[in-house]
C-alpha cells in the first residue's frame, strides 16, 4: 500500500512598513532697512511772524548719501543672506542626520521583527514536518506489522502443506511396501503349493 504524499503548509508572508517623520525647517528672517531722509516740519510760534520758508532739500540725504546707505544695506541684506543660507545648510544637514538615524533605527528595528517572523515560521515548519514523519513512520510500522503477519500466515500455510505432502508420501510409500509384500508372500505360497503338488 502507498502512502499519500507530504504536504506542508505554505508560510505566511513577512511584511514591514518603514516610517520616518519628516523634519521642518524655521525660516531665518532677513530683515530690509528703509532709507532715512524726511525733511523736519517748522512751524512758527503763534503771533510771531512766518519764518522764511525752509528749502525743500532740507534735512534730505543728497544722492550719494543715499547711493552710501543703499550700498551698506546692500551689504547688510546680503550678510543676512549668507547667514540664513548658513542656518539653512546646518538644519538640512542635522535634519538629514536625523533622518538617516531615524531610518536605520527603523531598519533595524524591522529587521529584528522579520527575523522573529521568520524563526516563528521555521518553528511551524518545523513542527509540521515532524508530524508528517511521525505519521509516515507510523504508516511504514502499520504497513509492516500487516507484511510480518502475511509472511507468517503463508510460512506456516507452507510448513502445513509440506507436513502432509510427507505424512501422505509415507502413507505411499507404507502402501506400496505393503502391497509388494503381500504379493512376494502370496508368490511364496504359490510356489511352496506348487512344490507340495509335485
Amino acid at each position: 500500500m502507498t502512502s499519500s504524499p507530504v504536504q506542508y503548509a505554505a508560510p505566511q508572508a513577512v511584511q514591514a512598513q518603514l516610517q520616518v517623520a519628516h523634519p521642518q525647517f524655521s525660516t531665518p528672517t532677513i530683515a530690509a532697512p528703509a532709507l532715512t531722509g524726511q525733511p523736519p516740519v517748522v512751524q512758527s510760534p503763534p503771533g510771531m511772524p512766518q519764518a522764511p520758508p525752509v528749502p525743500l532739500t532740507a534735512g534730505l540725504p543728497d544722492p550719494a548719501t543715499i547711493a552710501k546707505q543703499k550700498e551698506g544695506y546692500i551689504k547688510l541684506l546680503d550678510e543676512q543672506l549668507k547667514q540664513g543660507t548658513s542656518t539653512l545648510d546646518q538644519q538640512r544637514k542635522q535634519q538629514t542626520d536625523y533622518l538617516h538615524q531615524q531610518a536605520d533605527q527603523q531598519k533595524k528595528q524591522v529587521a529584528m521583527r522579520i527575523d522573529q517572523q521568520v524563526k516563528q515560521q521555521e518553528m511551524q515548519l518545523m513542527q509540521q514536518y515532524n508530524m508528517q514523519i511521525m505519521q509516515v513512520q507510523q504508516q511504514k510500522a502499520k504497513q509492516q506489522v500487516a507484511l510480518e503477519q502475511q509472511a507468517m500466515q503463508l510460512t506456516m500455510e507452507f510448513q502445513q502443506k509440506k507436513c502432509q505432502e510427507e505424512m501422505m508420501g509415507k502413507q505411499q510409500q507404507l502402501q506400496r511396501e505393503h502391497v509388494s509384500a503381500q504379493m512376494k508372500f502370496a508368490a511364496e505360497m504359490q510356489k511352496l503349493q506348487q512344490t507340495q503338488g509335485m
